[in-house]
């Protein structure tokens, strides 16, 4: 297993060290005891984990707000004063609590909520280029069959009746990942090529994308140093991006 093998596995390992005896995990964490560089950058990520959940742990709704609900429902009419009072007390720290939940979600997740609502291909692209810049690549599930990895990304609703690339046939697979982009489902799937380049495949469904065509021949493209294809095919949109990855492997790979 290399360290960038490693660390999309050890993206999903939740702090407090209950996920230990997962067999998921054991490999990754081996690694992680041998490699310091690893081992600092996996502090790094639970550090910030916890401190999300610590975060999220010290919000909670106001006392009694579910039997508040259900006795409004069926109260007499309050006066508007009395109305204005009872709402400022019950809801107001409600409402803190949710900002405070929003903006941690915003700091987390911030790309995953833009303007999803008719999703185009550009911004399937730019969403999914965005998952992999932001080291917000993790594995939900790690195995090299194709189809344990298509029965649970259809258990979660995701596209996962899809065509691979010429070139990603053979490549040994390291697992895979559901997102939901603005209520959207995007498959990521990831590959090995070795010496610490992977490969990124994400999918989504045609008919989520307002613009997709009905096929595309893949188009290469590089930004800012990361080379990544697009193209549409068979009822599917894909991206297909990678760690590591020249413009001209990408080319042989699709």
């Amino acid at each position: 297993m290399t360290t960038e093998e490693a660390k999309l596995i050890l993206q999903s390992y939740r702090p407090g060290g209950g996920d230990d005896a997962d067999p998921f995990f054991s490999e990754a964490l081996k690694l992680l005891r041998s490699e310091p560089e690893l081992r600092r950058w996996f502090e790094g990520v639970q550090n910030f984990d916890g401190l999300m959940r610590r975060a999220m742990a010290s919000q909670s709704p106001p006392a009694g707000l579910r039997e508040a609900i259900l006795a409004r429902k069926n109260a007499p009419p309050r006066t508007t004063q009395a109305n204005s009072r009872h709402f400022l007390k019950v809801f107001l720290p409600l409402a803190a609590a949710v900002a405070i939940f929003a903006g941690i979600l915003q700091f987390e997740r911030s790309s995953e909520h833009q303007g999803f609502q008719g999703m185009t291909v550009a911004s399937f692209t730019k969403q999914a280029l965005e998952i992999k810049e932001q080291g917000r690549i993790s594995l939900g599930t790690k195995s090299t069959d194709p189809v344990q990895l298509s029965r649970w990304l259809a258990e979660r609703g995701a596209p996962s009746n899809f065509v691979l690339p010429p070139g990603l046939h053979g490549l040994p697979a390291l697992g895979c990942q559901s997102y939901s982009l603005g209520g959207t489902k995007v498959s990521l799937i990831c590959f090995t090529l070795g010496e610490n380049r992977i490969a990124h495949l994400f999918v989504v469904d045609r008919k989520s994308l307002s613009d997709a065509p009905s096929d595309t021949t893949p188009t290469l493209h590089e930004e800012n140093g990361l080379a990544f294809a697009t193209w549409t095919s068979g009822g599917k949109s894909y991206v297909l991006t990678g760690d590591n990855l020249s413009k001209e492997t990408i080319r042989r790979l699709i």
